[in-house]
């Protein structure tokens, strides 16, 4: 801050800083002040301070700290979120990972599907052989069935014809 404005008036001063103002009715007490920078001056180069100055550090020193303080607490809180960031990334870099392991392997999977696909197709085309295998076997079976009950039925009548001539050429005439 700058000094606003000096005005000296027999037997009185005023001081504008900013928005303060201060005034004394006398000289002596501009003397005072005068001397009062001097005793500051020599304070200084003594290495001492006066105790205004004194409490102004003091109370600078402590707004530090506690600046200081607010700063330690959003640093740490940086570096959690950081942390937690930092643990995000790496699950989403091992998902990355595992999602490019997958696509890398797809081209495999995909072959190994038409074969099995191909193998499928295979499988069903011998299975309908096979059923039509078993339907002209079943078809031949039956088939047989007849054949064989009608030769029975032939071997029956000659059977019968056999006794009816045996019992004729036996019979005394």
């Amino acid at each position: 801050m700058g000094v606003g404005s000096w005005e000296l008036e027999v037997g009185s001063w005023e001081l504008e800083v900013g928005s303060w103002k201060l005034g004394v009715g006398s000289w002596e007490l501009l003397e005072s002040t005068h001397r009062m920078g001097m005793l500051h001056s020599l304070l200084g180069a003594v290495g001492l301070a006066s105790a205004g100055q004194a409490r102004t550090l003091t109370a600078r020193v402590d707004t530090a700290e506690r600046r200081a303080t607010e700063l330690k607490r959003a640093v740490d809180e940086a570096r959690e979120e950081a942390k937690r960031w930092k643990g995000k990334a790496g699950e989403l870099t091992e998902r990355v990972a595992k999602a490019e392991q997958a696509a890398e392997r797809l081209p495999k999977v995909e072959r190994e599907l038409q074969q099995v696909k191909a193998r499928d197709e295979k499988h069903v085309a011998q299975l309908a052989e096979v059923r039509e295998r078993m339907l002209r076997a079943e078809r031949s079976a039956a088939l047989s069935q007849e054949h064989l009950t009608a030769t029975e039925a032939k071997l029956d009548v000659i059977e019968a014809a056999l006794g009816v001539l045996d019992r004729r050429t036996r019979k005394p005439l």
